[in-house]
């Protein structure tokens, strides 16, 4: 019997980004539900990031809150021919860096064990005692969370936003999708970032499934697990610090394992 026989996995990762741990939940006997929460794409109008990423030089640190963000960052900053050389860079997580080091951005520091914001703000380099008074530049999406930069500017940092990438809505009938795969209530949801539970929230209301907020959740950090509670799910979420493929089927497979107990 394989280790996830059985079970079935909501997995809202963006379109692209899923299918590595889709396809992994399958070849362990799970069904791996397709329900993007998120789209990600290259951000139409570049003009006002490109301004920014040509004073890249003023700034003191710089960081990428996701792996999109180095993604289309790292690209940016190398379309325009400009280069990281004095400013202290800080990744969200190992899979962030380890994308900016496919770019040669390679002096990079991360969080190990609690990615996102949070993991980010516990770092000794983005303590008040190192941001007072620094200039820093956050490569983010479109409107994304706000809680990073605003501890920062706590801190005493002056912050700046490039915005690189577009964040929106899916267009995704979740009814159609549970019926596709015979499911009535996933087993497991996944929930990488806010706002992609904050999506899902909106669609399992505006589609009246209300039964999907007693699935129980997989959140890539606690402050996403506080997040999934006051969006109305029950169940207490199961969190992994660092959401690579590998941590999350480890997760799976041991909670499938106490399950079937």
């Amino acid at each position: 019997m394989k280790p996830l026989e059985g079970i079935s996995v909501l997995v809202t990762r963006p379109q692209g980004q899923a299918e590595g741990i889709a396809l992994a939940i399958e070849a362990n006997g799970g069904v791996a539900i397709r329900a993007p929460m998120l789209v990600i794409d290259k951000l139409g109008d570049l003009a006002e990031a490109s301004v920014i990423v040509k004073e890249l030089d003023s700034f003191d640190i710089v960081i990428f809150v996701s792996r999109n963000a180095a993604e289309f960052g790292a690209q940016l900053i190398r379309d325009h021919n400009c280069r990281l050389l004095n400013a202290e860079v800080f990744a969200a997580g190992p899979g962030t860096a380890g994308r900016l080091r496919e770019f040669g951005i390679d002096d990079v520091e991360a969080p190990i064990n609690e990615v996102g914001s949070e993991g980010l703000l516990h770092l000794d380099g983005l303590s008040e005692r190192c941001v007072k008074n620094k200039k820093v530049i956050i490569f983010r999406g479109n409107g994304g969370p706000a809680y990073l930069a605003e501890t920062l500017r706590m801190r005493g940092a002056e912050i700046t936003y490039c915005e690189c990438y577009e964040r929106r809505k899916p267009d995704v009938t979740l009814k159609k999708v549970l019926e596709e795969n015979n499911v009535q209530i996933p087993d497991v949801g996944l929930a990488t970032s806010v706002e992609a539970a904050e999506n899902l929230a909106e669609v399992i209301t505006n589609e009246q499934i209300e039964r999907l907020f007693n699935m129980q959740l997989m959140v890539a950090s606690a402050r996403i697990g506080r997040v999934v509670g006051r969006l109305g799910f029950t169940s207490s979420p199961l969190v992994v610090g660092n959401p690579t493929n590998e941590n999350i089927m480890t997760q799976l497979t041991t909670w499938a394992a106490e399950k079937h107990d």
